[in-house]
């Protein structure tokens, strides 16, 4: 991970690093985060600003709350919650349960599997190559809980559903599947993921900001020069 230094150089951070230890940097130092297209922090740096920004969220003076001991929080709020995190914890089980193949991604976000992809392929994957990127284990076999017939089934059906939903009012998924938080369906497919793709989208949005400050310039203008003419 490259850094830049309090006199700007930039320089390899080859040590471990933990979010702990970005609390105490010298002031000044500047570690290099990248983003996908889809704005999803990726590769090394990515990694310690997710762990960093969680690392935040743990420190009281930050974001304190409102109860510091459990033992003064209103009794019925406390059965609301444990009853709430007991329901969570069971569906959490009954869907892993049902799950017919499991990633072996383990610790390492779909948005770097994706990155780490392009970089040695120059190109984004496919969708059974990145489902046999994030499914199969180090040996290129699935584990035996995978049920591959399952697995080209399910394609099958979203290929039908896809060109059926096509033709149809139905409402269609907003996430797509397989690339991780914050990725919308309209970021990967339509007009809006081409120009993303082409670098276009940045050129058009920073246009249309120009065009929208002119636009409320002129209104503005017009709306002084016809104030004048009404009082003159």
């Amino acid at each position: 991970m490259r850094y830049t230094d309090i006199e700007g150089k930039v320089e390899v951070w080859s040590r471990s690093i933990q979010p702990h230890d970005v609390w105490f940097i010298k002031g000044g130092f500047r570690f290099e985060v990248f983003f996908n297209r889809y704005y999803q922090p990726i590769r090394k740096g990515g990694v310690v600003l997710v762990k960093f920004v969680a690392d935040i969220a743990k420190k009281a003076e930050l974001c304190p709350i409102g109860v510091v001991n459990w033992r003064n929080v209103n009794k019925q709020v406390q059965a609301d919650i444990v009853e709430l995190i007991r329901k969570y914890a069971d569906n959490g089980r009954e869907a892993r349960a049902m799950l017919s193949h499991l990633h072996t991604n383990g610790s390492t976000s779909f948005a770097n599997s994706r990155d780490e992809f392009e970089m040695e392929h120059g190109r984004e994957p496919g969708g059974y190559e990145f489902f046999d990127r994030t499914h199969k284990t180090k040996d290129g076999v699935y584990p035996e809980i995978t049920n591959t017939q399952e697995l080209n089934d399910m394609v099958k059906s979203k290929i039908v559903a896809s060109v059926a939903s096509s033709s149809s009012s139905k409402p269609r998924i907003e996430k797509p599947i397989g690339y991780g938080f914050g990725v919308k369906r309209s970021d990967v497919i339509g007009v809006h993921a081409l120009l993303r793709k082409k670098g276009i989208a940045s050129e058009m949005n920073n246009d249309n900001n120009d065009l929208k400050v002119k636009f409320a310039r002129h209104k503005k203008e017009t709306a002084n020069l016809i104030m004048r003419l009404s009082s003159s």
